[in-house]
């Protein structure tokens, strides 16, 4: 589906056209298939070794030129009803007084481009990348905000009740979240490396000013995610220990009733034998045993009480 977006000044929102104008167009495709995507390399005289790339799940963030025209793949993060966080390529393309977003899934909201440090409009397209790259950030940064809230969620069950086996598989999908975060970000600060090193001209002073801002934002979310990974270590360890302590304190308590139980056995067996034992004839007999028998269980119990067995 195509979208044609204009911002003439800093100051106003983004006005959805019904077509381009000379002036600057922002030309959003999202969720194109393989025909808008051939319309667009058509229309707009792209590269289609570089933008057929884009239906490529696994593609990287990487910047690339060719006649001119600067193309730069990004990944988009979103969150799945199963609470798994993928992310798909989104392709920006600069020309001139043109700027061109196309992925196979979404693509960012109008309203979610913006970067504080220079103005964006569409008559200049290096700011509205840059808007793009931070939004797009800005969407890991939620995202992250997102899995940090679930990690301190099981943290604090884990002081009230036990952690159950489905926060441990919970677990498993956090910490591939975190590795999704990691992988991108990484990349993305690569790519921002790249495009910082200006070998093109492409890029006015102001602007590479503001990737080093952004730059610095994504240094400080890969700092974030190692420190939710810690967590989840740590909460993990913590649980282990308490799940061994538990089971340690029940395996000495199941060990003084065995030997509990197995002291009155010990004299009902040897009374239970067909010979001629002590005190048979007697009627006090049985009353007798039954009491010795209470007696040493008490006393066994008290000492093991005392030594701190359990």
């Amino acid at each position: 589906m195509l979208a044609y977006y204009a911002k003439r000044s800093p100051g106003e929102e983004f006005e959805e056209i019904s077509r381009p104008i000379e002036s600057g167009t922002w030309v959003d495709g999202s969720s194109l298939s393989d025909q808008e995507i051939n319309s667009l390399i058509e229309a707009y005289r792209l590269d289609a070794n570089i933008v057929y790339d884009v239906r490529d799940r696994g593609e990287l963030p990487r910047v690339e030129f060719s006649d001119g025209d600067a193309y730069v793949f990004l990944r988009l993060p979103r969150l799945a009803k199963s609470g798994h966080v993928s992310a798909l390529p989104l392709l920006c393309i600069l020309k001139n007084k043109t700027f061109i977003t196309m992925s196979i899934g979404e693509t960012l909201a109008p309203q979610s481009v913006a970067i504080s440090t220079i103005p964006v409009t569409t008559e200049h397209t290096e700011s509205l990348l840059l808007g793009v790259i931070a939004g797009v950030i800005a969407q890991y940064e939620e995202l992250m905000a997102h899995t940090a809230r679930s990690i301190t969620d099981t943290a604090s069950r884990l002081k009230t009740h036990e952690v159950t086996n489905r926060d441990f598989i919970h677990f498993v999908t956090v910490e591939d979240n975190l590795n999704t975060y990691r992988m991108n970000l990484d990349s993305t600060q690569a790519l921002v490396r790249r495009i910082r090193e200006n070998k093109h001209d492409a890029l006015e002073e102001e602007s590479l000013e503001a990737l080093d801002d952004i730059a610095l934002h994504i240094q400080q979310l890969v700092v974030a995610v190692d420190s939710h990974a810690q967590s989840v270590n740590s909460i993990r360890n913590a649980y282990s220990t308490i799940a061994n302590n538990t089971l340690n304190q029940r395996m000495k308590t199941l060990t003084v009733f065995t030997v509990l139980i197995t002291l009155p056995n010990v004299f009902y067996g040897m009374y239970g034998m067909n010979i001629a034992l002590p005190f048979a004839e007697q009627p006090w007999a049985y009353g007798a045993v039954v009491g010795f028998t209470v007696f040493l269980i008490l006393l066994v119990f008290l000492v093991a009480k005392k030594m701190r067995i359990f």
